[in-house]
């Protein structure tokens, strides 16, 4: 491949990017946004002010502080890096959760016995199909974020995308390469699963309402309040409602550096899973003006070494603490019994 022939395949993959209506950056998920975003900010000001300044809310949407920040322009970065190499990445280093589903459906074919295919009832068993694989993604997207904030080694890959210090629908793919690679087996494990489940119930394989292969359910979230989540406006769900969907300010509580909302808030569009589990902090009515951003010394977390090499620095210190931690444990496990057995007489 030579220079031209990079070139072009950059292009094409960044043009799919913007323009496939499947993908979580297209153009038109962003239009649906800016219109909600600016239906929300005139509500606020003209409930706040008597009146919504168009002049104004223009300003709050494009603001020019956030768009020259070096956190914005690492942003970028990582947004190309992830368009144009990691899909190739991560296609060939994560198993498909087809590969799973084939098992899990094997599986309990082999423990459970075949189940005779289901030959009517096609339309409902497509939307039972779309709301499981909707509901493995979100159980799936928890587990993988509840466990990159408890567990040292892969929280350091994961703070990558906390280190943003200004929120725009960009720091969505602000992600360690190594970090997407974990989330590709983790959504595997769980879309596979329930797919193959699916299988098996229904005895043969099942169609869900997509679009380019993404699940609708999720794209209408991304069409309206998905980008949202990264940004500075303050848009809060309270109530029921905030108890089961995650608004925009929801994600921002989980983005601040304030260290009493640490922790708090892992889902991706379902507040479900925190609400059951007692991670769920709801927002305020009014915009606290969060700081976002992880304070570490001497560690510029907007440089590209800062985004790439770092990490994986921090990952194998952090792993080898562990490691070591682990061992002394067991030394001293095997101390523990052998003093007891001297006590007892055995030695």
């Amino acid at each position: 491949m030579d220079v031209y022939d990079a070139l072009r395949f950059s292009v094409a993959r960044i043009s799919n990017e913007l323009f496939s209506a499947g993908s979580i950056f297209s153009v038109y998920s962003l239009a649906t946004t800016f219109v909600i975003a600016v239906c929300a900010l005139a509500y606020q000001r003209k409930k706040r002010r008597g009146r919504a300044n168009l002049r104004a809310i223009a300003r709050a949407i494009f603001n020019r502080k956030i768009l020259l920040t070096a956190s914005f322009a690492a942003d970028v970065k990582l947004f190309v890096l992830s368009v144009v190499l990691m899909p190739v990445v991560v296609g060939a280093l994560v198993i498909s959760s087809n590969a799973v589903a084939t098992a899990v459906s094997a599986g309990l074919r082999s423990s459970f016995g075949a189940t005779a295919p289901v030959a009517c009832c096609d339309l409902s068993i497509k939307l039972v199909s779309t709301v499981v694989l909707f509901l493995a993604y979100e159980i799936g997207y928890w587990v993988d974020h509840w466990l990159k904030h408890r567990i040292p080694f892969l929280w350091e890959f994961h703070k990558v995308h906390h280190t943003a210090e200004a929120l725009t629908p960009v720091t969505n793919f602000r992600n360690h390469p190594i970090d997407n690679i974990f989330f590709g087996y983790m959504l595997a494990l769980f879309i596979g699963s329930a797919a193959g489940a699916l299988a098996w119930f229904f005895g043969r394989t099942t169609e869900s309402f997509t679009v380019d292969g993404k699940n609708i359910l999720f794209l209408f979230f991304l069409w309206t309040i998905g980008h949202l989540q990264h940004s500075q406006f303050w848009i809060p769900f309270r109530g029921l409602l905030g108890h089961i969907v995650l608004s925009p300010a929801h994600h921002q509580i989980h983005h601040s550096a304030d260290s009493e909302h640490f922790n708090r808030n892992f889902g991706s569009v379902l507040a479900v899973w925190d609400w059951m589990y007692g991670s769920l902090e709801m927002p305020s009515r009014t915009n606290p003006r969060l700081k976002y951003g992880v304070e570490e010394e001497g560690v510029d977390p907007h440089s590209s070494f800062g985004l790439l090499a770092t990490p994986i620095v921090k990952a194998a210190l952090a792993l080898w603490r562990a490691l070591a931690d682990a061992w002394r444990a067991g030394i001293e496990r095997m101390e523990q019994r052998r003093q007891r057995a001297k006590s007892t007489g055995v030695l």
